[in-house]
């Protein structure tokens, strides 16, 4: 199982933001940071979802966009 950092690194590899992550996983964005803070434990659900998230095609549409306006600025 990754660390909360860990999954704060790739999301933001991935340039995904913390409340992106949160509408996933269907929580509030400060609870994303305590867990990627690793104040609080990951619970296995949430995990799960979490890398399937940050591995989904609707992750990767979030980064293409975001890379896409970075090109025509």
């Amino acid at each position: 199982m990754l660390r909360g950092s860990q999954l704060k690194r790739m999301r933001i590899l991935k340039n995904i933001t913390q409340e992106e992550v949160a509408d996933a996983l269907d929580v509030k964005r400060n609870y994303i940071s305590m867990l990627e803070n690793e104040t609080r434990a990951i619970p296995q659900d949430k995990y799960e979802k979490w890398l399937e998230y940050l591995n989904s095609k609707e992750a990767r549409a979030i980064r293409d966009k975001r890379l896409e306006k970075k090109v025509k600025k």
